[in-house]
């Protein structure tokens, strides 16, 4: 069990004695079963297996996708299925970075996007990497998937894997997954595996017939989707409706900026909307049953892509909050539903089992009401529309008393769920310390100097706001350059002079969860921690920068300002002067900037892009042109380009750095 969830693995295997061992003793103890698939081998596979603790399976009908489906037939239930070949060319001790977004509700469906480990290239061959490319190739034109592999190593949910129907018996079985995972709109996230040379000889490409057959099973299959795109079940008789906002800071959560921040309550907003979704896809978990989100702000896109895909989106419609309530319902109860619940995001402490209770209780009563201690609610449901929303006077203390008045009036049952809490006012933020601290900053400015004192009170004041906390991470200036960054309330340490040094550092003792590294002779824009934070309400951001410009004006300004924004916008490649910001796992996950002597940036800005997309906001940093005021702008324009050509080439850096 990993993070509460239980991880079942499945392993397909045909005449693997020679490897079986090997895979199952790097399986994580984690992993509650592991069940393994003999598909009619000769040797002592199944006996191996058997002996280091898996069950076994047994499933004479030959087929990659035959195996697969055993495997889940022989399962009863879990959180989390793990598909993983048996020749030992995967790394199953790396299991955990499938499992983990999965765990952590990023996705529902990992990847594992193949590394051939020390370049071999028998680990990944020609016609395997010409395959892959084909297939993925081939599903980002049909059906606008972003898929760079197809590698077997994968998890899924549970829930979402019975949801596909599966149903390929051959080698189309992993290209079948990722099609239909596209139509069902699951998010899907690739991480970077190690991969090696298998033990014995492949059954695909080990021989041109294998080679050949199973590409033919795989472009078989994109046909067949094509003509016949796969139906996947939609319409639930059970709904649960959320009524939620985009988080934009200064807009949500408006009585609780004087205590937060405009910041910092988005963020908290933000908080309680992805827990209240899970408890709320738990609950939908394994049933006919629908949730739906109705929100304000936001377009359907950036909600989907927040929130992720397998729940409806609906914009609110306008009005009273009585009136959106009764057309969300309205609009359920046309569509078949028979039992409809809604539910708002302000408490925290909404569980599966309550909204089960409140889904039961609808069995013998007409009105189901969640009461909350200041006087309204937090949840109501019913079987048919009632007129419980007409002349309340809507967020007041007499919310639940005049709906309960009605039903009595009217003769309905009704049923309490329990009394709880919401988060509304500023005394109510500590009931929220389990998932939100409100003192901790919502992103940190990391600002590395040395010398900078006729810059960086400029700069910390382009970067100064409510819910930011600014590090100056100075490396030795001999001027007063940390006194003037402590008087503007930056926090400032010492170390090392190098720029990759000194960002590293200020990373470390950051509090938050989000970086964002600026150059000391760069102003932000306004309201550039609102623009971070809404583009990293994308799970699948892993960071981003800003456009660029200088404090100059000229032909060369403007063609280097061209040349940026393709670099950045296209090839997701912004570089340090353009106010990187990652998410700290990401950071943490490529080990932090290189400790090189120049273009530490580029190198770092390439290793994230293995770990999710790098986004664009649309709006520029300004950079002071000292430097090309200082050596001219054409030999900096020229030098630029030749640091980035000699990176490439992997010339060493110290021979660039004499460039610059």
């Amino acid at each position: 069990m990993l993070d509460g969830l239980t991880v079942k693995v499945i392993i397909p295997a045909l005449d693997e004695a020679a490897s079986i061992g090997n895979v199952l003793a790097d399986v994580p103890s984690w992993v509650d079963e592991v069940v393994v698939v003999d598909n009619g081998s000769t040797d002592e596979t199944a006996a191996i297996a058997a002996a280091a603790g898996a069950r076994v399976v047994d499933e004479p009908r030959r087929g990659y996708g035959q195996a697969c489906l055993a495997g889940m037939a022989a399962i009863d239930w879990c959180d989390v299925a793990v598909f993983l070949d048996g020749d030992y060319s995967d790394f199953p001790k790396q299991m955990d970075r499938l499992v983990r977004p999965i765990a952590e509700d990023r996705a529902d469906m990992v990847l594992g996007r193949r590394i051939a480990i020390h370049g071999d290239a028998q680990a990944f061959t020609l016609p395997q990497r010409f395959g892959t490319g084909l297939a993925c190739l081939l599903m980002r034109i049909f059906w606008r998937g972003q898929y760079r592999d197809m590698g077997p190593f994968r998890a899924i949910r549970w829930n979402s894997l019975r949801a596909l129907r599966m149903r390929d018996t051959t080698y189309g079985w992993t290209i079948e997954m990722q099609i239909k995972a596209l139509v069902a709109e699951l998010r899907v996230l690739e991480a970077p595996v190690d991969y090696r040379r298998r033990i014995g000889a492949s059954k695909i490409s080990g021989t041109i017939r294998g080679v050949w057959g199973a590409g033919t099973k795989i472009l078989g299959m994109i046909g067949k989707c094509l003509l016949c795109p796969p139906r996947l079940p939609k319409g639930q008789s059970e709904k649960l409706i959320v009524f939620s906002r985009w988080p934009t800071p200064g807009k949500t959560k408006t009585r609780l900026i004087p205590a937060l921040g405009p910041l910092g309550a988005a963020e908290l907003q933000r908080r309680m909307t992805v827990r209240t979704l899970g408890a709320a896809r738990q609950w939908a978990s394994g049933n006919q049953r629908e949730v739906e989100v109705r929100h304000e702000g936001g377009s359907w896109r950036q909600m989907r892509r927040w929130l992720g895909p397998g729940l409806g989106y609906q914009r609110q419609l306008p009005g009273s909050l009585g009136h959106r309530m009764a057309s969300a319902l309205t609009a359920a109860f046309d569509a078949g539903c028979r039992r409809a619940v809604l539910i708002g995001t302000d408490s925290p402490s909404i569980t599966p089992a309550l909204l089960d209770e409140a889904i039961l209780a609808l069995d013998n009563h007409d009105l189901v009401v969640g009461p909350t201690f200041d006087g309204g609610y937090w949840l109501i449901g019913m079987t048919r529309l009632l007129p419980v929303f007409d002349g309340i006077a809507w967020s007041t203390e007499t919310v639940l008393s005049e709906t309960l008045d009605l039903a009595t009036k009217n003769g309905w049952r009704v049923h309490l769920l329990s009394p709880m809490a919401d988060i509304d006012r500023p005394e109510d933020l500590a009931l929220t310390r389990e998932f939100f601290d409100p003192d901790k900053p919502v992103l940190s400015v990391v600002i590395p100097t040395l010398n900078e004192a006729n810059n960086i009170e400029a700069t910390i004041r382009s970067a100064t706001a409510v819910g930011v906390e600014i590090i100056v991470a100075d490396g030795g200036s001999s001027d007063n350059t940390p006194e003037l960054a402590r008087k503007l309330g930056a926090r400032v340490i010492h170390g090392p002079p190098g720029r990759a040094r000194q960002q590293n550092a200020g990373a470390v003792v950051a509090n938050s969860e989000t970086l964002l590294f600026l150059h000391a002779d760069t102003l932000l824009s306004a309201y550039w921690h609102h623009d971070v934070f809404e583009s990293l309400l994308d799970p699948l951001a892993t960071g981003g920068g800003f456009l660029w410009r200088t404090d100059m004006d000229g032909l060369y300004m403007q063609a280097a300002r061209f040349f940026v924004r393709l670099r950045t916008v296209y090839g997701q490649e912004p570089w340090g002067d353009q106010a990187i910001f990652v998410r700290r796992a990401g950071f943490h996950a490529v080990g932090g900037f290189p400790d090189v002597p120049i273009a530490e940036d580029w190198n770092f800005v390439r290793a994230m892009r293995q770990y999710g997309t790098l986004v664009t906001i649309p709006k520029d940093v300004i950079t002071s042109a000292r430097r090309w005021k200082s050596i001219g702008v054409t030999r900096g324009f020229i030098t630029n380009r030749l640091i980035i050509i000699g990176c490439y080439i992997g010339l060493p850096r110290e021979l660039l750095a004499q460039l610059y």
